[in-house]
């Protein structure tokens, strides 16, 4: 019975499966009708089938026609242009502590345009020497920005030959068309670039060098450090308060400057043996910080130090070094004389190392002057062998302080030297 029941069923569902199948679609399509859609502003009433499928061909365009105009392109935004800048001069008074470097990065916005403002100020020798009180031009930067876009110019009028060559049409007829946007790597332009008016120009040794080296000399002032702020302090360095003993106290202002110095030993001639004062260093710079009328000794501050100060060590008046240049200019000079004494009272000096001449204003020795420097025969009657070159840079009234700037081979005191011609 089981068995018939099961071969029914497997009959029923044969048959009624057709069935199904060729009603779903409209089951279907009386459920979509059932359920209205969404409503859809300005909704299109919907084409028919046929009439969207028949398609008119464009009619043919007569031989003559002329060419198409294409729709206008929007103009692209134009960069907004910066007001150019003023040639006019405009005028500064130097203040205390003033540089051409500070001038120039608050007018310029550029310390390194420095060299503008000194070319407009034929009166200024020195750039480094400026003082306060006088009258400083600052020139514009028209002159710059004009020179900037003019060699921006060629490499701009080549992109718009460019791009008028890719408009003309095929067979000659100018035809306008928008040009498609290119991945093109732009090579640096001179646009980025500076030109100054002149090359930068270094001084032969740095100023503070220059303070440092020190000199040989018979000078001695008397005034000297003798204590310190800092109880039990004996040794000194930057920033440091110190008190100092001074000759002249009345005189002396807060805010004055002094070379603090020492001596390092006496010098004597490698030849003759002649006395010629003692090899004076640097060690630093002092100001002058308070004065008290009770008081038999100044304050001071301790602004720069090359080397340790102690007390004891001597004060002399601090003029501001002036760097001295490289000069074209060349003077015959017939001066030959010796090193008197190299740096720290070394045995042998090299290249950058300072030595002292025995030659000063007396000779005509004058900053700027380069000597060459000779080794001694080995033996009397052989020639001299030449191993480098020194130019001063500090001159006093008999002795000379010098940098060597050339050495093959290391020099010490005795060697000969030569003025350069």
């Amino acid at each position: 019975m089981t068995k018939r029941l099961k071969q029914i069923m497997q009959s029923l569902c044969i048959v009624l499966l057709p069935i199904l199948f060729s009603c779903a679609p409209q089951i279907q399509q009386h459920t979509e009708d059932a359920v209205p859609p969404p409503a859809e502003p300005q909704a299109e009433a919907p084409v028919p089938a046929a009439e969207s499928a028949a398609v008119e061909p464009p009619p043919a365009a007569p031989e003559s026609a002329p060419a198409a105009v294409p729709a206008p392109v929007a103009p692209e935004s134009e960069p907004v242009e910066t007001a150019p800048a003023t040639e006019e001069l405009h005028s500064y008074i130097i203040k205390k502590g003033d540089t051409l470097w500070d001038i120039s990065n608050t007018f310029l916005k550029d310390p390194f345009l420095w060299p503008f403002i000194w070319k407009a100020n034929p009166a200024v020798t020195n750039p480094d020497l400026i003082f306060t009180g006088n009258k400083l031009m600052i020139p514009s930067l028209a002159p710059i920005e004009r020179a900037l876009k003019a060699e921006a110019a060629p490499s701009e009028q080549k992109k718009e030959a460019a791009a008028v060559k890719q408009q003309e049409g095929l067979a000659g007829a100018a035809v306008t068309r928008q040009k498609a946007a290119e991945a093109v790597e732009e090579t640096p332009t001179g646009a980025s670039r500076i030109i100054m008016p002149e090359e930068q120009i270094y001084p032969i040794v740095d100023k503070y060098a220059m303070v440092s080296a020190g000199f040989v000399s018979n000078e001695e002032t008397g005034d000297t450090i003798v204590g310190a702020a800092e109880r039990g302090k004996t040794i000194f360095g930057y920033d440091d308060i110190v008190y100092v003993s001074m000759r002249d106290a009345e005189n002396i202002k807060i805010g004055d400057k002094y070379l603090i110095y020492t001596h390092k030993a006496k010098v004597k001639h490698p030849k003759t043996g002649r006395d010629f004062g003692k090899l004076i260093k640097g060690l630093g710079i002092l100001q002058i910080t308070a004065k008290d009328p009770a008081a038999k000794v100044l304050t001071a501050r301790i602004t720069l130090s090359f080397d340790a100060i102690e007390i004891g060590s001597m004060l002399s008046p601090f003029i501001e070094p002036s760097p001295i240049y490289q000069s074209a200019q060349k003077k015959a000079k017939d001066i030959s004389g010796y090193i008197l004494e190299v740096t720290d009272r070394r045995s042998i000096n090299a290249q950058s190392d300072v030595v002292y001449l025995d030659k000063g204003i007396a000779d005509g020795v004058e900053p700027g002057d380069s000597f060459l420097v000779y080794e001694k025969p080995g033996k009397p009657g052989f020639p001299r062998k030449m191993i480098g070159e020194a130019q001063v840079f500090l001159v006093k009234e008999h002795t000379s302080t010098a940098i060597v700037k050339k050495s093959t081979e290391t020099m010490g005191r005795g060697y000969a030297v030569d003025f350069k011609q």
